[in-house]
């Protein structure tokens, strides 16, 4: 990492499971920070550990020296967060992830690696609302503050991105409900002089532009598309692509299932544990429209469509019955179950019709492969995939569908959602 920072408090010798134990024993409350440390490895080579205990006021640092793991090559410092070796931690871990982020376009390959970045920048944010708060305890001022920073921002990029860690900030600390939008409003208006405008810095708006921030960001990753499509005369007057994939997961296909499968659907291709449907036709000519969901409860344990015209839905068949759990995310629409045997089989779904051409040369091949552990996410307990689906279907930057909210899990932050929670977002709540 560049130059050796003289902020060694603890150094310690021995392997890097001891010292990630020491920092468990001592700090049993500290944040892992591992969004910052893969995305520095990804500009790298080099894998450190990090940790923040806000309460105690530290950033826990395991260093490697080398690309090796020998105990030689690790030192475990820790770093007074309102120290300037904190500060050049955080500057010499996270430069390379804030450039990738300033010009996406020509940083990223695929969705992932942005995902990646984007939850390092939240972990960022953590640190820096831990700084801070060291010398603003009231909401006000922290605002106030947060404020000064933006104004004090050297050029376009750094105003972007204190707006995007104010708008983070409020939706953390004061939610996006009503009254706290008007609680949020009060503190954002502390300090301005009578007479001034206060739209550009209104509560609802700067929430916001944390969303508009990130999104603008995954927009411009390039994403799987079709290189050409059949043209119209090809493919028959108000036909639509259509896409099925069925898998199944640790278990294959009966021979008898196979041909039965095979006579109800003579378009599509059959293995032993998976089907796919990939073909374009009239919507109510589709062999598949309104059944795809008895194909998964008769013969698979996952299942995924596609339309051109923007819906989509991924069912997931479940060994066990956490019925309980998913039935507060159930909407009719967005989220859907029901019983099968002794397990369940869920719908998640977005309904989209913005018109024939609008995913045209969208390609929903690599979509399932990314959503397949979601399943044994599931069967674990982890309830965050339906939550998700709720949402998708209830909420947008612009307006609430449902009166009522239920009560969301914990893990839905950036920094907190695995790989394939990401797919989900992307495929429910975004353009794939």
């Amino acid at each position: 990492m560049g130059q050796e920072q003289p902020l060694i408090t603890r150094g310690m010798a021995g392997g890097a499971e001891g010292l990630v134990q020491r920092v468990r024993g001592d700090h049993p409350s500290a944040r892992e920070l591992d969004r910052i440390t893969e995305a520095y490895a990804a500009h790298s080579g080099i894998r450190h550990r990090l940790w923040l205990d806000d309460q105690a006021g530290v950033l826990l640092f395991l260093a490697c020296t080398d690309s090796g793991n020998g105990a030689g090559g690790l030192k475990l410092h820790e770093v007074p967060l309102c120290s300037a070796s904190c500060t050049q931690v955080l500057t010499d871990l996270t430069t390379a992830v804030l450039l990738r982020l300033a010009s996406p376009a020509d940083s990223y390959r695929t969705r992932c690696e942005s995902d990646r970045d984007i939850g390092a920048l939240v972990q960022l944010f953590r640190v820096r609302l831990a700084q801070m708060r060291c010398e603003h305890s009231d909401g006000a001022e922290l605002v106030k503050a947060m404020r000064a920073q933006i104004e004090r921002a050297g050029d376009e990029q750094q105003v972007a991105r204190r707006t995007a860690f104010l708008g983070w900030y409020l939706k953390g600390a004061y939610g996006d409900d009503v009254d706290g939008l008007e609680r949020a409003e009060r503190d954002l208006r502390c300090g301005i002089e009578p007479g001034i405008s206060t739209y550009e810095r209104s509560a609802a708006r700067t929430v916001m532009a944390w969303s508009r921030y990130r999104d603008l960001i995954r927009c411009q990753v390039p994403q799987p598309r079709l290189d050409e499509v059949p043209s119209q005369k090809q493919r028959g007057r108000g036909s639509i692509h259509w896409y099925y994939e069925f898998r199944t997961i640790g278990r294959h296909l009966t021979e008898h299932q196979m041909l039965e499968l095979r006579a109800k659907l003579p378009w599509a291709d059959v293995t032993s544990d998976s089907l796919v449907l990939d073909e374009w036709s009239h919507p109510t000519e589709h062999p598949v429209f309104r059944a795809a969901g008895e194909i998964v409860s008769q013969y698979f344990d996952v299942g995924l469509h596609f339309s051109q015209e923007g819906s989509r839905t991924l069912w997931l068949r479940l060994p066990s019955t956490p019925s309980s759990r998913i039935a507060p995310y159930e909407d009719g629409s967005g989220v859907r179950s029901r019983i099968v045997d002794d397990g369940l089989v869920l719908e998640l779904h977005r309904e989209e019709a913005d018109g024939e051409l609008s995913y045209l040369y969208h390609d929903p091949r690599p979509w399932l492969e990314e959503l397949l552990p979601l399943r044994a996410d599931l069967a674990d307990g982890d309830v965050r995939a339906p939550a998700v689906a709720w949402r998708a279907a209830n909420e947008t930057l612009m307006f609430r569908k449902a009166s009522k909210r239920p009560s969301m899990p914990d893990g839905l932050d950036e920094d907190e959602l695995n790989p394939q929670l990401q797919a989900l977002i992307r495929l429910l709540e975004e353009i794939p």
